[in-house]
């Protein structure tokens, strides 16, 4: 899985500012002209720091020891243990294009607590429109092994352009197509490789620097041991400049 957002963008253009994604429960309109699009960008609707509102108090924090209970995996239970409140992300809208098949309702059910809007389609034609529309803050892209619609990359590179953030789903070659397209695309990356995993990473502090574990980060809160499926694949980097694109969590 890769999260892009903003940020990333931004290094890329080796722009000298920070981006800064701030959440909270309400929502303005801007008009950028140049891009002419309408883009919804959060705003704090009180002098309590947005992310405070958005995330529970153990966020970043993966070695929770005084949870009051745990599964069996080890991993603390109860929603109190997740990155974000529940409902504090109402007014935001995610789009899943989802073009590998499997239940996703789970998921689903599990964004919708947290306030998420969700809307879920299934075919390259659906997700264009949609990334057109405006409506949506984030799009999850779960990738398969072809691209049918041959402007589907450009669709979503002008979706990030434009301010929206990807969050991309690759498995194991061939099922990686639309993952490494637009990272191709967009900062001269690809995803490749078939390779069996099957095994538990467990949380370390800076663990993502050794195999086996994964670091710190807020992506994880809750999280001290994380399965990381039966395949998987890597990152090809082009240049030494898109390898500094992306920050490495596990």
């Amino acid at each position: 899985m890769v999260a892009i957002t903003r940020s990333a963008l931004a290094r890329q253009q080796q722009s000298a500012n920070r981006t800064r994604t701030v959440v909270s429960s309400s929502v303005r309109k801007t008009y950028t002209k140049k891009k002419k699009r309408t883009v919804k960008q959060p705003t704090s609707s009180s002098t309590t720091s947005s992310s405070l509102q958005a995330y529970n108090e153990v966020a970043g924090k993966s070695n929770i020891i005084d949870a009051n209970e745990y599964d069996r995996y080890g991993n603390p239970t109860g929603r109190e243990y997740d990155l974000g409140r529940d409902g504090a992300f109402i007014g935001f809208s995610i789009l899943i294009g989802q073009f590998c098949y499997f239940d996703m309702q789970h998921p689903i059910d599990a964004l919708k607590i947290k306030g998420f809007q969700v809307k879920h389609v299934k075919t390259e034609n659906e997700c264009i429109t949609e990334l057109a529309s405006n409506r949506y803050q984030i799009a999850w892209i779960i990738s398969t092994n072809e691209i049918q619609n041959p402007k589907f990359i450009s669709s979503l590179t002008k979706f990030h352009s434009s301010g929206g953030a990807v969050f991309l789903f690759a498995d194991n070659t061939p099922l990686v197509c639309h993952a490494s397209e637009f990272l191709k695309a967009k900062f001269g990356i690809t995803v490749e490789g078939d390779y069996y995993g099957d095994k538990t990473l467990t949380y370390k502090e800076n663990g993502h620097q050794q195999a086996g574990h994964f670091g710190q980060h807020e992506i994880f809160t809750g999280i001290t041991n994380l399965y990381e499926g039966i395949t998987i694949c890597h990152p090809v980097y082009s240049t030494a400049a898109s390898r500094k694109v992306f920050t490495t969590i596990a």
